[in-house]
């Protein structure tokens, strides 16, 4: 059994969805960010070594991209949390960037109104995941 990318990646796209992005991602960057969040899910649990990116492949039925892993459905929530951490860390970035370039007409505009709660979005998905890691008693505990 594997675990399925593209399934990862519509949810987070669906949980992201009613956050207004500077610039639209791509199919590709969707992707990326729910791989980012196995590959961190790899380090935070000390497996880092058990990681290779090659267990990644698009199946030929489906043409779903998967991961040759089963993933118990924690670790896939810690993955699409990962993500999410990184959707909106990268919003932040475009918007800051954006920001410094058109601070009078964004400001005068208020088109600055969606990003205002950014980092109090992300400071709350960094503490879900601190409290997801520790309730993944398998990893944390050694046996």
């Amino acid at each position: 059994m594997a675990t399925s990318i593209t399934k990862l990646k519509e949810k987070l796209k669906f949980e992201t969805r009613l956050q207004q992005v500077p610039v639209p991602f791509t199919e590709e960057e969707y992707e990326q960010m729910i791989v980012h969040g196995l590959e961190q899910l790899y380090i935070d649990t000390a497996r880092a070594s058990a990681y290779e990116d090659t267990e990644i492949y698009t199946d030929e039925e489906t043409q779903e991209v998967m991961f040759s892993e089963d993933l118990p459905i924690d670790e896939q929530a810690y993955v699409l949390l990962l993500a999410k951490i990184m959707f909106y860390n990268t919003v932040k970035t475009g918007y800051n960037n954006m920001v410094s370039y058109t601070t009078d007409a964004i400001s005068v505009s208020n088109m600055d109104k969606p990003y205002a709660n950014m980092q109090a979005t992300v400071s709350a998905l960094e503490n879900e995941r601190r409290i997801k890691y520790f309730k993944m008693f398998r990893f944390v505990v050694p046996d």
